[in-house]
């Protein structure tokens, strides 16, 4: 199986993109989900480095993906 580490913020930011539209989740519905202010949510979003390794597991959790799948790109 062939994969790439993603290791950059704008392919991290991406995957967060592609799942949110895949699971039909706008960015105000994460923030309420992850009990995040909107500023806050977007701030993570655009720098995902920011994201604690807890907030990662939840957003994972609320995206129903693994948090393989949001990390790596098969």
């Amino acid at each position: 199986m062939k994969y790439k580490v993603l290791n950059t913020s704008q392919d991290i930011r991406e995957s967060i993109y592609r799942l949110m539209i895949r699971n039909k989740i706008r960015k105000v519905e994460l923030a309420d989900r992850m009990e995040l202010s909107y500023p806050s949510i977007l701030n993570k979003i655009e720098n995902p480095g920011s994201f604690k390794v807890s907030e990662l597991l939840n957003l994972c959790n609320i995206l129903n993906v693994d948090i393989n799948e949001l990390l790596i790109k098969y």
